[in-house]
């Protein structure tokens, strides 16, 4: 397997691992399995500055996500 086919199946993976606790927590309220959602209010209630470095991680993740593959364009 190439390296753009192990990048696709690392982040298909990362995304259903994601998207399926968030879509099922959405369809039903008494979902209890921790979301990235309720992570996030969870850690903002209790300790605000590292719920910032959380969301600033997932804010960086998503834009190399999209603008993949810069910034390393030759």
């Amino acid at each position: 397997m190439s390296r753009d086919e192990w990048g696709w199946v690392l982040w298909g993976v990362f995304a259903v691992a994601i998207l399926i606790p968030e879509l099922l927590a959405l369809r039903d309220k008494r979902w209890y399995w921790p979301t990235v959602a309720r992570t996030a209010a969870n850690l903002e209630a209790r300790v605000p500055w590292l719920a910032m470095l959380f969301l600033s991680g997932l804010a960086v993740l998503t834009v190399h996500l999209v603008f993949w593959p810069w910034p390393d364009v030759p």
